[in-house]
């Protein structure tokens, strides 16, 4: 079918002997490309923040399988992106693989070198914004400047200084020697929209310097939005837009209020003739006030950004505060201009180094150093559940209750929702929740049990990192921290890749697995040795009976032997652990990659096998699912895993059709997303991705709908 608009092709250097250069990817180069395209699709799981590339602008993606140049564009667009990859390539020369890396994130804008574990501790520490482009890059690298410039202006002889302040002040100056250089900046960071947005936003408030309205900083911060949603209106709703504006507007009030509060008080900063200490203590005064100025700064940020960042990174930096003022003044006042000055020096040069090395590494290797030591601080960081829409909507009022009252109990309000809301995972109701997760092709479902104990059922792929993108989001978004059992089905890339994650980022009660190993997983079996998990080695007639609820083990058992001919793939997905959990009068069947051979053995157990609900083995496969395994299962609804546009064809037409011939609902985390099932009070309910997101409204029962999500 015909696609209109943009698309993302992706290139494995493989394919093509590895003789893919990077040159051939400047913008404005014309191509010629055979790919097979398909329409991106995010994986959709509530509470889980993924970035959808349709809202984007990207109709399709896909992966190249033929290219080749037909023009190189020589204009001024491409030879910016040649000098941002000439930048990089000298700081790879110059520094360490990490040091490198971090130095081709904050000036060039190339932030594809960045390992994981960095990405991880700078989230950790609340310092995420330091590893992309933002306001606080340009603001602060403008300020430097700025300073700089007007110094400098100000210690020319008086008889200069006097000549030029009658047609321009030294503000005024500063300004225009700003400007070019933050231009520079953002040309050198790819003009990317963060980039830009963050531009706009320091522009305006350098015009409104240059107009004498030093003051008007929300009449700034105003006019930058204002452009920047004409530009694109879109961005009202991107992250980083409501996480720059919100941070800019909290801190510009905070400040604000302060001033004021100074200015009442007689503070000396703001010129007031007060009794102050003895003169030799005025410099530590200063210090201390700016000490405390910064302090506020990053608090101001923190707070006003939390709801956000708990909603869509499900965590809290405690040590943010701290951080930030140890390690942004670092960042943005030392390495970020010393790389700046460093790299520009180096293309106007023609260098193959950069100057300073031994400066730049040395500092940036302590920067790094002390993040690292930061992130690993006990409960520097907690992960915590989503806040709905009605908590975030309090917490804003709470917080304007505080800062606009003057009684003393003030900050009650913000204490009781805050503990509120902390709570809220505790007073879950006892039943039993299982959601089949969207993980792409591969299995994943949380099983959240009536005691409140929580099983992890598969883990999906490592590439692309289900543990990390899907599963581990899913489960802090419902304030899990520990899971107490989880269950590898079988050993293939499919079912265990994810849980890597899972075992290094949660507490693990223990592991349970058929007893099957294979080469491909040996990691994983190691780092279960390696953190100290213990497992289980489940056969048929194993259980669990808990009183609310029972979990059997009818697959595999000791005398099972698969006489599969194909290959020893098929042997392992006829070892899969099969589980069935009963609670109250719901009974669900939890399948592996069982195949129809596996399916025959288990035909026998008759009605110890009927469930209401099946999870399709081998995501709807056409060598599993015959009508003789349905038939005897029996199931009310079949939920399949499978990922959309797969190659395998999953789920295979025939064993859909077996499916709804025996009269069986059929969902799919392709199509429907993650499909959650509530059994309480003796039945059960089927929730859809759809069903836990605001819909438009056309019934009166969907308006219900989503007023119930706001809470």
């Amino acid at each position: 079918r015909i696609m209109r608009g943009r698309v993302r092709l992706s290139v494995l250097p493989e394919m093509f002997g590895g003789n893919v250069h990077e040159s051939l990817f400047d913008p404005g180069n014309r191509i010629a490309a055979l790919a097979q395209l398909r329409s991106p699709a995010p994986f959709r799981n509530p509470g889980v923040y993924v970035h959808d590339l349709k809202k984007a602008g990207i109709a399709a993606v896909g992966f190249v399988k033929y290219m080749q140049l037909i023009r190189r564009q020589d204009g001024l667009i491409s030879g910016i992106n040649t000098m941002r990859k000439k930048l990089g390539r000298i700081m790879d020369n110059s520094l360490s693989s990490e040091n490198a890396s971090f130095h081709k994130a904050i000036i060039p804008g190339l932030r594809m070198s960045i390992s994981d574990d960095m990405r991880d501790a700078f989230s950790t520490t609340g310092l995420a914004h330091l590893l992309s482009i933002s306001g606080t890059h340009f603001g602060l690298l403008a300020f430097v400047i700025f300073s700089i410039a007007k110094s400098v202006m100000k210690g020319l002889p008086a008889v200069y200084l006097a000549r030029m302040t009658l047609y321009v002040t030294p503000t005024q100056t500063a300004v225009f020697l700003t400007l070019p250089v933050l231009t520079m900046y953002a040309a050198l960071s790819g003009f990317s929209i963060p980039t830009i947005r963050s531009f706009i936003m320091v522009f305006i408030y350098m015009l409104a310097l240059l107009l004498g309205r030093r003051d008007q900083w929300l009449n700034s911060l105003s006019i930058a939005a204002v452009i920047i949603l004409l530009w694109k209106p879109d961005a009202l709703m991107e992250l980083s837009f409501l996480l720059s504006f919100t941070a800019v507007f909290s801190i510009g009030y905070v400040l604000e209020k302060r001033a004021r509060s100074d200015l009442m008080t007689g503070n000396p900063d703001n010129g007031l003739k007060i009794p102050g200490p003895p003169v030799p203590l005025r410099g530590v005064r200063r210090a201390f006030e700016k000490v405390k100025t910064g302090m506020l700064i990053t608090l101001a940020a923190v707070f006003g950004t939390a709801p956000i960042v708990a909603l869509y990174f499900k965590q809290f930096a405690f040590i943010s505060p701290v951080s930030n003022l140890l390690v942004t003044p670092l960042v943005c006042f030392i390495l970020l201009p010393l790389g700046f000055i460093a790299g520009s020096g180096a293309l106007i040069g023609n260098m193959s180094s950069l100057p300073f090395i031994s400066v730049i590494d040395a500092v940036t290797h302590y920067v790094l150093k002390m993040i690292q030591f930061l992130s690993g601080i006990p409960y520097s960081s907690v992960h915590v559940h989503n806040p709905s829409i009605v908590t975030i909507l309090l917490y804003y009022a709470s917080l304007i209750f505080y800062l606009k009252s003057r009684g003393r109990g003030k900050i009650i309000p913000f204490i009781l929702l805050t503990g509120l809301y902390l709570s809220g995972p505790s007073v879950s109701k006892d039943d039993l929740r299982i959601t089949f997760l969207d993980a792409g092709q591969g299995d994943a479902s949380v099983v959240e049990l009536p005691d409140k104990k929580v099983m992890l059922i598969d883990g999906g792929t490592r590439e692309p990192d289900m543990g990390r993108r899907v599963i581990a989001p899913s489960l802090r978004a419902k304030g899990i921290r520990r899971i107490d059992y989880v269950v590898l089905s079988h050993p293939h890339a499919d079912h265990f890749g994810g849980l890597m994650y899972i075992i290094d980022n949660f507490a693990i009660g223990e592991v349970w697995f058929s007893g099957r190993m294979t080469a491909e997983a040996r990691e994983f079996f190691h780092s279960l040795m390696t953190n100290g998990i213990p497992y289980r080695i489940l056969r048929r007639g194993d259980f669990l009976d808990s009183g609310e609820y029972k979990i059997y083990v009818l697959h595999p058992y000791d005398g099972f032997y698969s006489t599969s001919s194909k290959n020893d793939v098929s042997n392992q997905n006829n070892d899969s652990l099969v589980l069935k959990i009963v609670a109250g009068s719901t009974s669900v069947l939890f399948t592996g990659d069982i195949e129809q051979e596996a399916e025959g053995d288990l035909i026998y157990l008759r009605e110890r096998l009927k469930s209401d609900i099946l999870k399709m083995p081998h995501h709807g496969g056409r060598t599993s699912n015959s009508l003789e395994f349905i038939e005897a299962v029996h199931p009310d609804i079949a939920v399949v895993s499978s990922g959309r546009n797969n190659p395998f064809r999953h789920p295979h037409h025939a064993a859909l059709q077996r499916y709804r011939s025996s009269g069986a609902r059929i969902f799919r985390t392709d199509m429907d997303g993650a499909v959650t099932i509530i059994s309480q009070k003796g039945d059960y309910t089927v929730q859809t991705y759809v069903d836990e997101i605001f819909n438009k409204a056309e019934t009166w029962g969907d308006e219900c709908n989503n007023l119930k999500l706001l809470f």
